[in-house]
């Protein structure tokens, strides 16, 4: 991979293009790479992307499309030297991968820590500190605290440093850091608000146990009560169509060819036609001497 004469062009985005033939079981293939550190979505917040495209090499010459997007693990073995970029790939600036907090803590505690370690780029020790945390704001504080946000930023510079090597530019961050968009960032008072809840106790083992228990105590008081309600409404359902199918018999009309519509309340005379029907005549003469009094409210009648 040659390096490109150092030119100290100042450029806001960097890209660089390189590309190789190989030979895999006795046909040749060329592999295209693009590395780029820029802001191509206009978000206000520069990443790292490291695509290839695989082409089939014809006995003709001609290149014939064989694959590529995120082909992370084929680039790798045919250029090592970029195993740096692909570690980074969809990073911001700073190195740190896109929605760590949100996405890292989801992962370890839904995918596992092995599956955590590869997304943070984090040590088995650091690991098993980051999944005692009990809460996305306390797992962030240990990001930083840890010192993987700073690791993050290193390997981001080393990056930098090597893509200017290879284009011979200069990358300069075109956002302030009061405007860029950043993948983790913590405020002072953030820090300040988790040191006290550290110094409280409010993370010690006994009390992330005993919200756990509380919250899934609430948790299961609020299923009770949802099978409750929805029980309690399915009855109040069912009463309905009870004391509607009633009084329409009462009136002196069969039942057997009426259904009430709840969710519309509405009640509709001869809906299956292969059933016995009401005449026009007894529907008019029932609907004319209703008594609305006796069933729900705003209740409506049609027939077909």
């Amino acid at each position: 991979m040659e390096k490109t004469n150092f030119t100290g062009k100042e450029v806001t985005a960097l890209r660089y293009s390189v590309s190789k033939n190989y030979t895999k079981d006795g046909e040749k293939f060329r592999l295209d790479v693009k590395i780029s550190l820029d802001d191509d979505c206009k978000n206000m917040c520069c990443d790292w992307s490291i695509t290839g495209d695989i082409y089939k090499i014809a006995k003709n010459g001609r290149l014939i499309y064989w694959g590529g997007g995120c082909i992370h693990e084929d680039i790798p073995k045919h250029f090592p030297k970029l195993k740096k970029f692909v570690v980074l790939h969809l990073s911001d600036c700073h190195g740190a991968p896109m929605y760590a907090v949100e996405n890292g803590y989801y992962i370890m505690n839904k995918e596992g820590k092995e599956n955590a370690r590869e997304y943070l780029r984090a040590t088995d020790e650091e690991i098993n500190i980051l999944s005692t945390a009990g809460d996305k704001q306390y797992f962030k504080f240990l990001l930083f605290r840890l010192g993987i946000v700073a690791k993050w930023q290193k390997e981001s510079d080393e990056a930098i440093k090597e893509l200017e090597t290879l284009t011979g530019y200069k990358w300069v961050n075109p956002y302030k850091s009061n405007e860029e968009r950043r993948h983790v960032l913590i405020t002072d008072e953030e820090v300040k608000e988790i040191s006290n809840k550290i110094e409280s106790g409010y993370y010690t083992p006994e009390a992330v146990k005993a919200r756990e228990e509380k919250a899934r105590a609430k948790a299961i008081e609020k299923k009770r009560n949802e099978i409750i309600n929805d029980c309690k409404k399915g009855v109040e359902k069912l009463e309905r169509q009870r004391d509607i199918m009633l009084y329409i018999l009462d009136s002196g009309l069969p039942v057997d060819n009426v259904i009430y519509y709840d969710h519309t309340n509405k009640v509709v005379f001869n809906w299956m036609d292969y059933r016995e029907k009401v005449t026009q005549a007894d529907f008019i003469d029932f609907v004319n001497n209703v008594d609305y009094s006796r069933l729900p409210e705003g209740i409506t009648f049609e027939i077909k």
